[in-house]
């Protein structure tokens, strides 16, 4: 009989480990590929044939028509404007906001996929440099790869990777442009790569780099 109640002890603990085990995996998959927060920033380089300058990005609170999202830029009264938030799945929605009013949701970084996944993204073109105008450009996003060692000045992350074209194909059948960018979970953007296409070459015409950030956990 005792053997028999130590028995359902341990067999009860094990549930209980297994359980929280559970609950950690699942806890660790839903952490966010860009982490939003007001205390969060980044500083990044980046290269072109032209030369070398840094940024940072950083994120504000914005409050539209009830809803709260970040942004990193400026907000003027009823021009456009995206909003980011995470939802409870770690992906990153973009919702895009005119006049004070919602035009679309959008996914802009998805979570949790294996190379070779795809999903369609919604990209506001702004076309005036005051971000007053803007055109909708459809864009397939690819998952190239999920478990990338990126060294950057900043530190070596594992990252996801994504592919996209925007503006567009040639006749050829060439895209216009390719965007890669490698994302590492609860750290966000830490390579950027921009490759141009012409007439069959291909070439390296930009690549942003993290050299440093600050991300609270």
């Amino acid at each position: 009989m005792k053997n028999n109640s130590l028995m359902l002890a341990f067999s009860f603990l094990f549930l209980l480990l297994a359980a929280c085990e559970k609950d950690s995996i699942k806890d660790e998959s839903s952490k966010p590929l860009l982490p939003l927060d007001t205390n969060n920033s980044w500083t990044y380089e980046r290269t072109t044939t032209y030369g070398t300058n840094s940024y940072s990005t950083e994120f504000d609170i914005c409050n539209i028509a009830d809803f709260e999202g970040y942004t990193s830029r400026e907000y003027v009264v009823g021009e456009p404007i995206s909003l980011l938030k995470n939802d409870k799945d770690g992906n990153c929605i973009e919702y895009l906001f005119n006049d004070n009013e919602l035009v679309y949701s959008t996914i802009l970084f998805k979570n949790g996929l294996k190379k070779g996944d795809k999903w369609n993204y919604k990209a506001a073109v702004f076309t005036d440099g005051d971000y007053s105008k803007y055109e909708i450009e459809e864009r397939e996003i690819k998952c190239i790869v999920t478990d990338s060692l990126i060294s950057t000045p900043a530190g070596d992350f594992i990252c996801v990777g994504f592919e996209y074209h925007p503006g567009g194909f040639q006749s050829n059948g060439d895209p216009n442009h390719t965007m890669i960018q490698f994302l590492s979970e609860n750290i966000g953007i830490v390579k950027h790569m921009h490759y141009e296409h012409d007439n069959g070459d291909t070439w390296l015409f930009a690549e942003t780099v993290l050299v440093d950030y600050t991300v609270n956990n």
